[in-house]
């Protein structure tokens, strides 16, 4: 049975990096948390749930159906209301646009965007019982170009796209909806995305190693902490005044922001393909697409 009196927050994604640490300060704030991830990585929940009282429980966002079985448990949890739905489960996929595996595009989109977008649909009636509020993790990546993380990054910008329409739609429910525009936090997010390898990619040139590293490390080197991260997001959505749609935390997050709306973007492209060096890579690749025409030329 549920307490009336209690708040609730689910949070998706809550097995590791920000989502974990989300848990931690929601539930030291006096929240009943319930938090999701795949069943494979529930153990990893097991000190939330010791220490803290946080629910886990077995939703794979990927796939409607244990979506709608988790509503059914988090209805009989809290008694059908939500104070907060936190939709932050992520994954990123990096390397060359046109070259990202065909399943790892699939699932990329499937976690970042159509997962919360399911979640928001069948809990809203949740959050709408509590007139609470609903948080999106979205990224810098929607803001910027970003070197070798363009799918993540369509990702976040469509998510953040949907909750800025969805924020309107809410109002009159009650329910505040916010985007937070995640600059570098210390998680694993992107440590996959190293590559050892690029043989067979039209992308095999001098330079492309150092470059696309340099783009996965990039919340690794310039960053805050994910519990430092949770508690600023926190203290912010939890305001009984509306603090606006956007929130920005995070290393240099609302920078580059500012960058994208007040830098040509031009420039912006320069500067970001400078900093991961990628301007090496596409001037060898350059290079070595010249080559290949002199020589189609010659042969003609």
């Amino acid at each position: 049975m549920s307490d009336s009196n209690q708040k609730y927050a689910l949070i998706s994604g809550a097995s590791s990096g920000i989502g974990y640490q989300l848990a931690i300060v929601l539930s030291k704030k006096g929240y009943k948390v319930l938090g999701s991830a795949p069943e494979k990585l529930l153990w990893e929940m097991n000190p939330l749930k010791e220490e803290y009282g946080v629910i886990p429980f077995a939703c794979d966002i990927t796939s409607v159906e244990e979506i709608k079985k988790g509503a059914e448990f988090v209805k009989q949890q809290t008694g059908g209301r939500l104070d907060i739905l936190y939709n932050n489960a992520g994954i990123s996929v990096g390397g060359p646009s046109v070259e990202i595996d065909d399943d790892d595009l699939e699932r990329l989109f499937k976690i970042n965007t159509l997962g919360h977008i399911y979640m928001t649909k069948y809990m809203i009636d949740f959050v709408i019982a509590a007139k609470g509020t609903i948080v999106y993790t979205s990224s810098v990546c929607a803001r910027c170009p970003l070197s070798w993380v363009g799918a993540y990054c369509a990702t976040k910008s469509a998510i953040d796209s949907y909750a800025s329409v969805l924020r309107m739609e809410m109002k009159p429910f009650g329910v505040r909806v916010h985007s937070v525009i995640t600059g570098g936090v210390d998680t694993a997010i992107c440590d996959s995305n190293v590559k050892v390898s690029m043989a067979g990619s039209r992308y095999d040139v001098p330079g492309v190693l150092e470059s696309l590293r340099s783009s996965a490390m990039m919340s690794r080197d310039l960053n805050i902490s994910a519990e430092d991260y949770a508690k600023q997001v926190v203290a912010v959505i939890t305001k009984k005044s509306d603090p606006g749609f956007n929130i920005y935390r995070g290393a240099r997050s609302y920078f580059l922001h500012w960058v994208s709306r007040f830098v040509p973007l031009w420039l912006v492209e320069y500067g970001i393909a400078r900093h991961f060096k990628q301007l090496v890579v596409l001037r060898n690749l350059k290079k070595a697409v010249d080559a290949k025409d002199r020589k189609k030329r010659k042969l003609a």
